[in-house]
């Protein structure tokens, strides 16, 4: 057989392997494919088993959301009594042009003479402790009763403060509540915290000298006319 001839059967031959070994391997290909999809579909299918029955309790899961909340609020409340009456007190805690007068946090505000609170509405505050001044915004109002409000000091706090009027045997219950939001909360309280304690006492001390001074002038007409 010559050269040509050896070259030719050679050739033959390779051309007709050559299919075969490429079926060969696209078999042995698609089935490492899907041994791979198939581990991965049965993979997740065992981790949704696992979250489904390790799926904490209510009780667990309340306490988290708790712990976490604790966490990035702080809570505090206040609480005086007052000989001064409801309609009193309610008219000195309304009024937003007078705040400077009594309130320990406040030293001046935008709003005009005789601007009461009203849900919506938005004011600004100038305070002892943030050298800008401060928006507030009113967030519920219930006439006689309580004052509810949303402020703005910086990025990273927010705070929200209630007033609360209660008629009591021996006066008036005044309640003040103060909740910081934020990560700046920590930082914020400890400026705050003096001030803040003094709030509802001054509310009170405020009420009673306004009620002592309308009092005592009509006294003494009485003891001329």
């Amino acid at each position: 057989m010559s050269s040509n001839d050896k070259k030719y059967v050679f050739n033959t031959r390779l051309t007709g392997r050559l299919p075969t070994a490429l079926t060969a391997f696209w078999t042995v290909r698609k089935r490492s494919i899907w041994q791979n999809a198939r581990a991965s579909m049965l993979r997740l299918w065992f981790q949704s088993l696992k979250q489904h029955f390790h799926r904490p309790t209510p009780q667990a899961a309340g306490q988290s959301a708790l712990i976490q909340r604790s966490q990035r609020t702080l809570e505090k409340h206040y609480q005086v009594s007052s000989t001064a009456s409801v309609d009193v007190l309610w008219q000195k805690m309304n009024d937003l042009a007078g705040l400077a007068s009594w309130h320990p946090l406040i030293t001046g505000t935008n709003a005009p003479n005789g601007q009461q609170a009203k849900p919506g509405l938005i004011y600004r505050v100038f305070t002892h402790w943030v050298p800008v001044p401060i928006k507030i915004f009113v967030e519920g109002v219930l006439p006689g009763e309580y004052i509810s409000l949303r402020i703005f000091p910086v990025p990273g706090l927010e705070e929200r403060a209630v007033y609360r009027l209660e008629s009591a045997l021996c006066g008036t219950r005044i309640s003040y509540s103060i909740e910081l939001k934020g990560w700046l909360s920590p930082v914020a309280w400890s400026f705050l915290r003096p001030y803040a304690a003094r709030v509802a006492a001054a509310l009170a001390q405020a009420a009673e000298q306004a009620t002592t001074s309308t009092i005592v002038p009509k006294q003494y007409r009485d003891i001329f006319s």
